[in-house]
């Protein structure tokens, strides 16, 4: 299945690597897929364990492989690239993947901002905000773990609204009548918390990346969200 050419320069983990991943771009390896064991690959071959190893290594903290403890390697959910450009839609990304997208709220309140939200938001002392914390799933899958700040004078009585079952932007819009005319992004790389860590079925320390958004309906804020996104899983692009 793969072409390994030990007459090159490119060493030979490295060309292990770059065979596996074009066999699942190419889907001849599909998502779940058993790839070949340890011993398998050096009898194919003629590979040393250290070569394998540190080739499966590379490819599963790229987030392409997952290991089962006991069974072997398996090949992961296709990544998920999603461009940034313009307002992001979770719910159409990951029906393109033909998956079920699902948010399943943590906690929703109606309340005082702290300080630093309050400033981000450009509130007054007397202003709240509807703080939504959930979990955004591709399937059975945790993907996103957002705190989502709303102006409260916008959004009056959304507590009372199902948002686990329409896209908030939708509720937003066509409930409330907002209309976002603008909104800028931050992207960083992060270690998972405990918190996102769990939330996110990772481990603590886990590479993620974090977005901060804010949306604006011309001069006003309606919104301003903290994202930590799984870094294993997540491809983001951008149009200039």
């Amino acid at each position: 299945m793969f072409k390994i050419d030990k007459k090159s320069n490119i060493p030979l983990y490295q060309q292990l690597v770059q065979e596996i991943k074009k066999a699942i771009d190419d889907k001849n390896l599909k998502e779940n897929d058993k790839i070949p064991a340890e011993n398998e690959f050096c009898k194919l071959y003629d590979l040393s364990r250290t070569t394998i190893r540190q080739a499966l290594k590379i490819l599963e903290k790229e987030g392409f492989i997952y290991k089962l403890k006991g069974k072997g390697s398996y090949v992961s959910s296709p990544k998920i690239y999603q461009n940034r450009s313009t307002f992001s839609k979770f719910y159409d990304d990951i029906r393109n993947l033909g998956k079920t997208p699902i948010s399943k709220v943590i906690s929703l309140k109606i309340k005082k901002p702290n300080s630093q939200v309050r400033e981000k938001m450009q509130l007054k002392e007397d202003q709240l905000i509807c703080e939504i914390k959930w979990v955004r799933y591709g399937n059975s899958e945790p993907l996103i773990y957002e705190t989502i700040n709303l102006n409260y004078d916008f959004v009056k009585g959304i507590e009372q609204k199902n948002i686990e079952e329409k896209k908030l932007y939708d509720i937003l819009i066509q409930e409330f009548g907002i209309k976002m005319t603008h909104g800028n992004e931050f992207f960083y790389p992060c270690k998972l918390d405990s918190v996102e860590a769990k939330n996110l079925q990772l481990r603590e320390n886990d590479l993620g990346m974090k977005v901060k958004r804010t949306v604006f309906q011309g001069k006003d804020i309606v919104e301003y969200t903290s994202s930590t996104v799984r870094g294993d899983r997540f491809v983001y692009t951008i149009n200039f």
